[in-house]
């Protein structure tokens, strides 16, 4: 039995693939790298990472001077990175920026998308204008950042999508004080839509050499609540491990599934929670 039969598409990449070094497989070298919400908590990290292992990174997000000035400091690290303004929620916005970077760069290779909108509302309050709102950024934006990355792959690449615990269990509500509204339904609800949203696009898409996977991150608080000590304290009590993730702790669940050392791995969902949805 031929076990290389449906690679021969592409015989001259999967030959070089199987005879390259574990390091080899794990470098991004020549290759552009898009990181929608590059600046934020998670992004930050990711974009570092993929710089890191040798890809140009596009750090993007809706706040230009944001996007900037993390490119600026990646820059000035040695790492090559640009930044690109744009709306994850907005069609318009999504085509110009995937316009944008192949006339810039020719290519496409990476997509992360760390897009989400959370208004903060608890379940009794929340108005339909504000649920609509968390889902346009958070659901939308992971479609129309999915679809337009995908067409842009002419040459293959890998698409990288944040889920979240949320999009896989409830929020507990003894883990927040009483000075804490639980995590909104907006999100977890988008979340969850992220997921399948992988697993279809990575069935549509494996033909023409473009994976699809998630991240699933766990608790990883960000500035806003860490001043929080006893929500801080009751976080960490849910997690197996004991403790809180740190950003930098992200880093190698999206360099694998963006390089070619996961080169056999398309529809999944790693789960980055320290043990959280174990239980």
């Amino acid at each position: 039995m031929d076990l290389t039969t449906g690679l021969s598409s592409q015989p001259a990449y999967y030959d070089q693939l199987m005879h390259s070094s574990a390091r080899e497989r794990f470098g991004l070298v020549g290759r552009t790298a898009w990181v929608v919400g590059g600046a934020g908590l998670l992004g930050a990290a990711a974009s570092r990472a993929l710089a890191e292992h040798g890809a140009h990174v596009v750090v993007s997000g809706r706040d230009a001077n944001r996007a900037e000035e993390f490119a600026d400091s990646l820059r000035d690290e040695g790492l090559s990175a640009e930044s690109l303004t744009v709306d994850a929620g907005e069609a318009d916005s999504v085509t110009a920026a995937v316009a944008k970077i192949k006339k810039s760069h020719g290519r496409l290779d990476v997509c992360v998308n760390f897009s989400y909108l959370s208004t903060g509302a608890s379940f009794d309050d929340m108005t339909p204008k504000q649920w609509e709102a968390g889902l346009r950024v958070t659901g939308t934006g992971a479609f129309l950042v999915g679809r337009e990355a995908g067409r842009a792959m002419e040459q293959g690449g890998s698409i990288v999508q944040l889920s979240s615990m949320y999009g896989m269990v409830a929020p507990d509500p003894r883990a927040y004080p009483s000075a804490l509204a639980v995590n909104p339904p907006d999100y977890g609800f988008a979340k969850a839509g992220v997921l399948q949203l992988v697993r279809y696009q990575a069935v549509q898409l494996a033909p023409r050499g473009i994976r699809v996977n998630a991240v699933s991150p766990g608790p990883f608080p960000g500035p806003a609540v860490r001043d929080n000590d006893e929500f801080m304290r009751r976080l960490a009590q849910r997690v197996p491990l004991g403790r809180l993730g740190e950003p930098r702790e992200i880093e190698g669940a999206v360099v694998f599934l963006a390089s070619d050392a996961s080169s056999f791995v398309t529809g999944s969902n790693l789960v980055v929670d320290g043990g959280w949805t174990a239980w």
